[in-house]
């Protein structure tokens, strides 16, 4: 695992040789056996892993939501 990994409640990640990536945020009930890279946010949708580029924060600017 990397720097500033995120890893929210009830997620498990299996395996010796998965890498979590830097930056990455891991969602709540995911079930991971395999590596992610940087920047990424996992979680499930539909009963479906997903696995996606996180958005750039830009400092000091906000609309009121999450913007992972």
């Amino acid at each position: 695992m990397q720097d500033d990994v995120t890893i929210y409640p009830n997620s498990t990640v299996l395996g010796g040789e998965t890498v979590i990536g830097a930056r990455t945020t891991i969602g709540g009930n995911v079930f991971l056996v395999q590596s992610v890279p940087a920047d990424s946010l996992v979680f499930y949708e539909e009963k479906q892993l997903q696995i996606v580029q996180k958005r750039p924060r830009v400092l000091g600017q906000t609309n009121g939501r999450f913007n992972g």
